[in-house]
Formats: structure tokens, C-alpha cells, sequence
């Protein structure tokens, strides 16, 4: 572990209300703040967007950059590695 401290600020135009996703994400993010706290809130997006379409762009971005094969053991190997909690 690295011994600074990182930050995010979440910028959005005041007269634009957020939806309520947005306001979900958020509060998430505020109330997962500590060290390796990434899964929580990757877990909670994939909550909000459903698990859907795997394989399409909008979760898994561009398959055709490393293929098939490889994303295929690239997600083996995630789940193997992080397995349930």
C-alpha cells in the first residue's frame, strides 16, 4: 500500500438536478471510503446498471481489444481471485 492518500471531486452543473443513480452512486462512494473499498462500490454500480449484456460495450467495454479468449480468462481469473465475500 501506498502511503498517499488520493482524492476525487465530482463536479455537475447546479442548475441540472442529479437522478436518482447518481445520488446512489454517491452516496455509495461517500460511504465507501477505506483502503480496498473498490469492490464494494464495483459491486453496488454493477447493482445499479444490472448485470445485462456481459460481453456488450456498455459493461465490459471493447472485447474486440484483447478478444475473446482472453477476456474470457481474464474473468475466469477475477472471479477466481476475488470469489464471494
Amino acid at each position: 500500500m501506498g502511503r498517499e492518500r488520493g482524492y476525487a471531486y465530482f463536479l455537475y452543473p447546479p442548475e441540472k438536478p442529479l437522478t436518482e443513480t447518481a445520488h446512489e452512486r454517491l452516496a455509495t462512494i461517500a460511504q465507501h471510503t477505506e483502503m480496498g473499498a473498490g469492490m464494494h462500490v464495483a459491486m453496488k454500480d454493477l447493482e445499479i446498471r444490472g448485470a445485462g449484456n456481459l460481453l456488450g460495450g456498455e459493461q465490459s467495454g471493447h472485447i474486440a481489444g484483447v478478444g475473446f479468449d482472453l477476456y474470457v480468462r481474464m474473468v475466469g481469473e477475477a472471479v477466481r481471485t476475488t470469489g464471494p465475500r
